[in-house]
Formats: structure tokens, C-alpha cells, sequence
């Protein structure tokens, strides 16, 4: 039930930013504003408690989106009023998901420990668009709780590169050995 209220959700909002020509900046802007909302707990905490007046939750959201194409800050004052900030995430990924397919690409989920540069990113793109036979969008997540390396997340596919992942197979060998 909440897949199928988090896709028409974001096939709701893609529809509106495709019609405004911004499809790509309201899917990036609403990756950061999800991120955001997931690896805060004070802002969480403050956008899902039904205690907290739901003008201040409001006035949260338009200080954080203030920078915001309206189309994502509406989109986010939707979710907020309808009572969906908790799907916020689910829902940012039917919305890039839409918006990458409509340019016929795929979109990579990148979790680091630490963040990338460019030119990381750009080559992380280019290794999965060779993979995949079209082109990858990669969305780079900071995880702090990576020891190191990265977990990638293309589609159903999860690439386990992180040091905990290589450090359980060592372990895993040497208990055979």
C-alpha cells in the first residue's frame, strides 16, 4: 500500500515538473531534501511529529527549500500537508527514476563514507553505463557508517564494495581455511 501511494505520489509530481520543463532539477532537489530528511533526526523528528504545529513544519520546509524551484517546494508542502514526509524518500525515487527514464537512463544510488569528486562520480557513471548498455545517473550519499569504499545501487542490483563487506569475506575464508 505505501509502494503504491509513494509511486503515484511521485508519478503525480514527475507529470507537473515534466509539464513545467523541470523534471531534472525537481528530482535532484528532491534527492537532497529526502537525503536530508533521513540522515537528520532533529529535522525528521520535527517534519513527521503530528504534535508540532503543522505552520511550523511548514515554515521548516520553506526555509530548507527557499533556494528551491516552487515545483519541488509545493511538491514537499504537499507530501507535508497529505502527511507523506515519511515516504519522502520512496517517493524522490519514483520521481528520479521517472525523470532519468524519460532520457533513457538508469540512476545509481552511490553510498561513501566520504563524498566523491567529480571526476570520480563522472568515471563511477561511465564503468555502469558500459555495464548497462545506457547511460547511468549516479546520486552520490554520504554514509558515514561505511568503514570505506562503496555500496552502489542500480536498480534491484546492490555492488557490495564497502571494507565491512571485504572484511566479512576474509573472515569468512579464514574460518574455512
Amino acid at each position: 500500500m505505501a509502494d503504491d501511494l509513494a509511486t503515484a505520489y511521485g508519478k503525480a509530481i514527475t507529470t507537473i515538473a515534466r509539464a513545467e520543463g523541470v523534471a531534472d532539477r525537481v528530482a535532484d532537489e528532491l534527492f537532497q531534501f529526502a537525503e536530508a530528511v533521513d540522515t537528520t533526526n532533529e529535522l525528521r523528528d520535527k517534519l513527521t511529529d503530528p504534535s508540532v504545529p503543522l505552520e511550523a513544519r511548514s515554515t521548516a520546509v520553506s526555509d530548507l527549500l527557499s533556494k528551491a524551484h516552487t515545483t519541488t517546494a509545493s511538491a514537499v508542502q504537499l507530501l507535508l500537508s497529505a502527511s507523506q514526509i515519511r515516504n519522502v524518500g520512496s517517493i524522490a525515487k519514483v520521481v528520479i527514476s521517472e525523470a532519468a527514464e524519460a532520457r533513457g537512463a538508469s540512476v545509481a544510488t552511490v553510498r561513501s563514507a566520504k563524498p566523491i569528486s567529480e571526476r570520480q562520480r563522472l568515471a563511477l557513471g561511465k564503468a555502469l553505463e558500459q555495464r548497462e548498455g545506457r547511460p547511468v545517473e549516479v546520486k552520490v550519499v554520504v554514509d558515514p557508517d561505511l568503514l570505506g569504499g562503496i555500496v552502489v545501487q542500480l536498480g534491484d542490483n546492490v555492488i557490495d564494495g564497502s571494507v565491512a563487506k571485504q572484511l566479512t569475506e576474509i573472515r569468512a575464508t579464514l574460518a574455512s581455511a
